[in-house]
């Protein structure tokens, strides 16, 4: 991914049957943007971006997108059998709005859990959400970014036909992960050297140690 900025509006379709942003404004670096249509509705896209280097950064590099208060975000994972770590997707999307413009923001898991991305996204449109950004809570662009997930959105916007909504990257290369792997390491080797506390994610597993 490369930096851009992209203002969401409808998906139009021209004469040609290419596939235009309508009165959107694009900004970008990249030598390659495309808009793949999901399933059969012009409204529903994803986008790939090839950046124009292999060693480009993928941040924002400080640009900030306007956000609409009709804009709702739905953030997905995986979804697991065990309560907590469903619970903690609850977590992060607590954070994730007090810390960034979004109003509406909802959870979603895959499968395994509720709520599922059908709900999160009708719970989207009740609070007032015109378009939907749905944001997977994932390392790799796998099966589930590539198929699984763009299916299930597809369905959820069967009900809510006039909703726009566009699938993000998941989180992949981005050099951000550099620092919370690092400060992630950084802390157990502190806690296994007896100077500070488990974390939240391992408190009261005893699985913070060195094995031998």
């Amino acid at each position: 991914m490369c930096p851009m900025s992209i203002s969401l509006q409808p998906f139009t379709a021209n004469s040609t049957n290419i596939y235009s942003l309508r009165s959107t404004g694009v900004s970008s670096s990249c030598d390659f943007i495309k808009f793949s249509p999901i399933g059969r509705n012009s409204l529903h896209w994803a986008a790939n971006f090839r950046p124009n280097s292999a060693s480009r950064p993928e941040t924002t590099g400080g640009q900030d997108c306007i956000v609409g208060e009709d804009v709702g975000v739905v953030i997905v994972d995986h979804g697991s059998r065990r309560q907590e770590s469903n619970l903690m997707l609850n977590d992060f999307v607590s954070m994730f709005r007090a810390r960034t413009a979004y109003k509406i923001v909802e959870p979603a898991h895959m499968e395994l859990a509720e709520p599922s991305i059908k709900e999160a996204f009708g719970r989207c449109v009740q609070q007032g959400a015109s378009r939907i950004i749905v944001t997977p809570y994932f390392l790799s662009p796998g099966r589930h970014w590539n198929k699984d997930i763009p299916s299930l959105a597809s369905e959820a916007s069967k009900v809510h036909s006039n909703v726009p909504y566009i699938i993000t990257a998941p989180i992949g290369l981005h050099e951000l992960m550099v620092d919370i792997i690092n400060d992630r390491i950084k802390y157990c080797l502190r806690h296994v050297a007896g100077d500070a506390d488990e974390c939240t994610v391992c408190a009261g597993t005893g699985k913070c140690r060195f094995y031998s």
